[in-house]
């Protein structure tokens, strides 16, 4: 009901239905229905573009909110689904890159903190492993052409930087 209501009072099409959906995670958060507003309804709302305008429109129309409701419901509920999955799949592919690092990177170099620091976000630079105190610069280097010999990273030479990107992890939050 805040979404619409939003709707109701800010009809602008350019970022109000993000706005209304922002709103909505964080009431579900003020209420302590989410805990992290990790969800992402926007993805539902776009695959389902025509029924959300649609559903708009008859609430103002006749007023039909039970309509409204259960299709907002059935966004949290498709969405959290779709969230879960990804979370559990992103834990699964740290297990296994841990597990890759663990066998075939030497012994002198393994490290969890350094593994689990490439699942923070997508890529990583020399300057991120040095701010976690993981590595100096050069040993940070040495770590990240390491990792990209094995197949957990790759390099991308953007200006004067290598960025290493964590391809199966980047692969899985673009899918």
């Amino acid at each position: 009901m805040i979404h619409c209501q939003f709707e109701a009072i800010h009809p602008f099409t350019d970022g109000n239905g993000r706005t209304g959906r922002i709103i909505n995670i964080l009431y579900l958060v003020q209420q302590y229905l989410l805990e992290l507003p990790i969800i992402y309804l926007s993805k539902y709302i776009i695959e389902n573009k025509n029924d959300y305008y649609r559903l708009l429109r008859v609430v103002t129309e006749k007023p039909d909110w039970q309509t409204w409701i259960l299709y907002r419901l059935e966004a949290v509920e498709k969405t959290a689904d779709f969230t879960r999955q990804r979370i559990v799949n992103i834990h699964d592919l740290l297990d296994e890159t841990l597990q890759k690092a663990k066998s075939e990177l030497p012994n002198w170099m393994y490290s969890k903190d350094l593994i689990e620091l490439l699942f923070h976000q997508p890529y990583c630079k020399a300057e991120i492993l040095i701010n976690a105190k993981i590595a100096k610069r050069k040993t940070a280097a040495k770590y990240l052409k390491e990792l990209e010999s094995i197949g957990i990273l790759k390099s991308h030479k953007i200006g004067r930087e290598n960025l290493y990107l964590n391809v199966k992890l980047y692969d899985l939050l673009s899918g």
